[in-house]
């Protein structure tokens, strides 16, 4: 196990280009399918800083250099684990050691600041038009036809402005705000690959690209299974129209939508929506419920590195109190790497609902 953790190879690329005077001497790698963007911090030994100084000097903004970090193992291809832009540089212990602070394109989300009205858009729409005022490519495969997408969203959220200007004048800061509570409150996902911020339903198995890895004598860490989580969970929204004095409430418990107070041993969860239609704050309860019960069972396991582990991947595993091998799905992975130790991943894994 120690001679897989051990036979990685390393290159650095920066605006496309291999930076031969930059040697890589560890990274550690945040990667979630949460609402954040992916971190690295990649510590790098400096043969010559005037190629450090102008690769960082007079870069910023939405000009900041292009980082590609890459691994191999043996004499595979150069596999990409991490692709974003740098937003510091820190000097390290050693006189010839950096620390390069990155994050992935999500940041020009984050950094993209809008004060914008729109009418007669959809919520796709209106993710696009944030992503590209962001300078990035959108790119989705959800059809135009699909009903919910082809709704039009917006119109009721400036109901009851003034009793909520407090909450309202905090909403919408950013295209990242936008991209990700209109992809949730639909049920899709987004997440950047490269410069391309994707927008699609939670995948299944074997969809979009998926993989199913199963490694092998890799015990786990930690289990945990919520009693709390694992049946009788209901979902309850509830919305108001305070024009039209007409209020909406329905719950959901997995299965069937009702107007009905659960019974008083269910696990109910509540939740409001001012201004939504009866379709919408169903969709609401329906995501709200897929999110909630999905860490009922979560596994924690550290393994040597794989190629192409990453979150929305799927993983089998046969521990805990599963008594045949299970697929959970990958919601994190930690890459740690360094000489000394080898190249290890922490994974995390949850049993979601799609």
């Amino acid at each position: 196990m120690t001679g897989l953790m051990r036979n990685w190879k390393t290159r650095l690329l920066i605006d496309g280009a291999a930076q031969e005077s930059l040697h890589v001497g560890g990274f550690r790698l945040e990667c979630t399918r949460y609402e954040r963007c992916d971190t690295a911090l990649i510590r790098v030994i400096v043969e010559d800083k005037a190629v450090l100084r102008r690769v960082v000097e007079n870069r910023s903004g939405f000009e900041r250099p292009d980082v590609r970090l890459q691994v191999a193992q043996g004499s595979n291809e150069w596999t990409t684990v991490f692709h974003g832009v740098l937003d510091a540089l820190s000097k390290g212990s050693g006189k010839s050691l950096f620390v390069l602070e990155c994050r992935d394109y999500m940041a020009f989300l984050l950094d993209t600041r809008l004060a914008s009205s729109w009418s007669n858009h959809t919520a796709l729409e209106l993710v696009q038009n944030a992503v590209q005022h962001a300078g990035l490519d959108f790119q989705t495969d959800i059809g135009s036809a699909d009903t919910e997408t082809a709704t039009y969203c917006g119109q009721f959220w400036q109901l009851e402005h003034r009793r909520l200007s407090a909450i309202t004048q905090h909403r919408y800061q950013t295209a990242f705000d936008i991209a990700f509570s209109l992809s949730r409150d639909h049920g899709y996902e987004c997440h950047a690959a490269g410069k391309t911020i994707h927008i699609h339903a939670p995948y299944a198995v074997g969809e979009g690209g998926t993989r199913l890895f199963s490694p092998v004598g890799v015990s786990v860490q930690a289990f945990r299974h919520d009693l709390g989580l694992t049946r009788n969970v209901v979902v309850g929204v509830q919305s108001w129209d305070s024009r039209q004095r007409a209020r909406s409430e329905v719950f959901f418990d997995g299965q069937n939508f009702s107007s009905q107070m659960p019974d008083a041993n269910a696990a109910l969860y509540t939740f409001r929506a001012p201004g939504q239609r009866m379709d919408e704050i169903r969709r609401l309860a329906k995501g709200k419920y897929r999110r909630i019960v999905s860490h009922a069972v979560e596994a924690r396991l550290s393994l040597p590195a794989v190629t192409g582990l990453a979150p929305r991947h799927f993983m089998t595993l046969d521990e805990g109190l599963f008594d045949e091998a299970r697929t959970l799905s990958v919601d994190s992975v930690t890459h740690s790497f360094d000489p000394a130790h080898g190249y290890r991943q922490d994974v995390t894994l949850r049993d979601r609902v799609f």
